[in-house]
């Protein structure tokens, strides 16, 4: 097996110019507007904690909008008292979302040539899966960052509205998770590293992640197996980057 017509394709699309499109945004907007419809679930689940947790409308409503990070929300909620430490809550949003430094850093290559409003625009509409699709497509030469916006935009839109819906409908609809929606985020994870694929040969900081975060996970409670294991496998495949001639 081997990179080579991927890495040469890679390469001449590297040398056209990086732009920021209505067309990549509508392109990115359709093509995960599957995985938003997942999201809407997601979103229900959290509105219907919202509210056994004390939340307005207005105030599930706002915090999706503003925060619109699923996991660190839920986690807001377990720590959620009548009067809410913000110091505690921001460390556990920190914490929890830390593993989006390493994924800024690999949209740098591409990014980076953007104009800075354009590019920081970009970078609030990314969530873990519209990341792992915009990098499988500008894997294959995509050079419009808007999809990276289109794609996040439709992303928050599920994600608000699903909020609302489940504030709304109160514990009617049950829990999401056994209809199995928690599934179809890893999933689709999964399916969009695919094309990210190094081959065998180059392919050990995948392992090393990998390695760190099961150990981490065995040990430690909470979210420190995210960050310990996209530490690991940023750090070592920035060693063999260096090591290659």
């Amino acid at each position: 097996m081997t990179d080579a017509p991927a890495d040469t394709a890679a390469a001449h699309a590297s040398n056209r110019p990086v732009i920021c499109t209505r067309d990549g945004f509508a392109r990115g907007f359709r093509m995960a507007t599957p995985l938003a419809l997942s999201g809407v679930l997601f979103g229900v689940a959290f509105g219907v904690l919202a509210r056994e947790a004390g939340l307005s409308l207005g105030e599930t409503a706002l915090m999706s909008a503003t925060v619109f990070a699923g996991a660190s929300q839920m986690a807001a909620l377990d720590l959620w008292s009548a009067a809410p430490s913000i110091l505690v809550l921001a460390l556990a949003t920190f914490a929890i979302n830390v593993r989006h430094v390493v994924m800024g850093a690999a949209l740098r290559p591409w990014f980076s040539r953007l104009p800075s409003s354009s590019a920081h625009i970009a970078l609030w509409f990314m969530t873990d899966a519209n990341w792992a699709m915009s990098m499988a497509e500008h894997r294959k030469g995509e050079r419009d960052a808007a999809i990276l916006i289109g794609s996040g935009t439709v992303m928050w839109l599920g994600w608000v509205s699903g909020s609302v819906a489940g504030h709304l409908a109160g514990t009617a609809l049950g829990d999401p998770r056994l209809y199995g929606a928690d599934v179809v985020v890893p999933a689709f994870f999964a399916l969009m590293l695919t094309p990210l694929w190094p081959g065998w040969i180059r392919a050990w900081p995948w392992a090393a992640a990998a390695g760190a975060a099961v150990a981490v996970h065995m040990v430690l409670p909470g979210y420190w197996h995210v960050i310990v294991g996209g530490l690991a496998g940023s750090l070592a495949a920035a060693w063999a980057e260096g090591r290659r001639p």
